[in-house]
């Protein structure tokens, strides 16, 4: 029993350091860009996606938007961990910026920008990006957490809530 245990213990110890070396190779920021053109106005479309204590009635990820302020909230995803956002800038039909405040294990920015190129069009880019200095959390973040498969998602609520 004892002889088990230790070879338990000696395993546990060789796999977070194993973790904790892979993540001092791994990058602290990763950014995640996507865009498009989606065929609505873009006030509607800024609107919609600064309008963050709505955004449970678009969005099939996220849970509960719990509002601290007028620009703060905790977005709840129904799986994850609970992101608490700050607005940074809003410029009104052109640039929508927001910090991560929360959690501290990592921190970041999503930016998005929004221009009108046609009546009825709107080209937008979304930018992520998250830093993590923890090489345990950065190699955890890489296995488990997918951010393009997020903005993915992100983008196709979007184009669903304008009925594209």
């Amino acid at each position: 029993m004892k002889k088990t245990m230790t070879y338990l213990l000696i395993s546990i110890v060789a796999i977070i350091t194993i973790v904790l070396i892979i993540g001092l190779f791994l990058p602290k920021e990763r950014t995640f860009t996507k865009t498009a053109v989606l065929n609505s106005d873009v006030t509607k479309v800024f609107n919609i996606v600064t309008d963050f204590k709505n955004q449970t009635s678009w969005r099939n990820d996220v849970k509960e938007i719990i509002v601290i302020d007028n620009n703060t909230w905790t977005e709840v995803p129904k799986k994850g961990t609970a992101i608490t956002f700050k607005v940074k800038q809003k410029v009104e039909n052109e640039i929508f910026e927001i910090v991560i405040i929360e959690p501290k294990n990592f921190n970041g920015y999503w930016i998005g920008t929004f221009k009108q190129t046609k009546v009825n069009q709107t080209a937008i880019e979304f930018k992520e990006v998250i830093t993590i200095s923890n090489p345990f959390f950065r190699t955890i973040s890489y296995v488990f957490v997918d951010l393009d498969k997020t903005m993915d998602l992100y983008l196709q609520n979007l184009k669903q809530k304008l009925v594209e």
